[in-house]
């Protein structure tokens, strides 16, 4: 007997962006830049209102959950009024890297989710 969908608060926060994130990857032939870490950018265009295009961005991070990797967005006013979303996927090993050599340990991260009472 097939399985039921499962219960709206189990389901995925729609928009679901990991083939965007994908692309990234596959741009850069699933290599990330040695230097950093970073795939390839890509650019989501066509936003229309400042408001969707930072619900996008919010998305890639989510997405980014899923994919296992950490995300960079940027958003940006196209030339026509509507608004773009500047991204790229990160290695999760390089992001790492990076954090402890800003901050030093993870004691001294801005966020960290497994400190209690910081939710």
């Amino acid at each position: 007997m097939p399985r039921a969908q499962a219960p709206e608060w189990r389901r995925r926060k729609q928009p679901v962006l990991d083939d965007h994130l994908r692309t990234s990857i596959t741009q850069a032939n699933g290599i990330p830049d040695p230097t950093n870490g970073h795939y390839a950018k890509v650019v989501y265009a066509g936003c229309p209102t400042k408001e969707r295009a930072q619900e996008i961005k919010t998305a890639l991070y989510r997405s980014g959950r899923y994919v296992k990797v950490s995300v960079s967005a940027t958003v940006v006013p196209a030339g026509d009024g509507t608004w773009q979303v500047h991204f790229f996927a990160i290695d999760k090993t390089y992001a790492k890297k990076y954090m402890l050599e800003r901050y030093g340990s993870v004691a001294n991260f801005p966020y960290n989710p497994r400190r209690k009472g910081e939710h």
